[in-house]
């Protein structure tokens, strides 16, 4: 856990350790999500449709989805 601080204009820096252990770089975007009482920062893609390539490779068929929708 890093404790960082607000500067006058709202703005924090990312220590050094994290962006390069992240790989964050000048120009990299940022998303600001909240949770509730949380804050999170979630370095974005560069391309944001070619990081979903692959995400359904591991995803049940339809046929095995009816089977189990059958079953129950």
């Amino acid at each position: 856990m890093e404790i960082i601080t607000l500067n006058e204009k709202g703005q924090i820096t990312i220590p050094a350790r994290i962006r390069k252990s992240r790989g964050l770089a000048k120009g990299v975007r940022v998303a600001l999500i909240e949770i509730g009482d949380r804050l999170e920062l979630v370095a974005m893609p560069e391309d944001p449709i070619r990081e979903l390539i692959g995400l359904g490779k591991n995803l049940p068929s339809i046929g095995e989805i009816e089977a189990e929708a059958d079953v129950e």
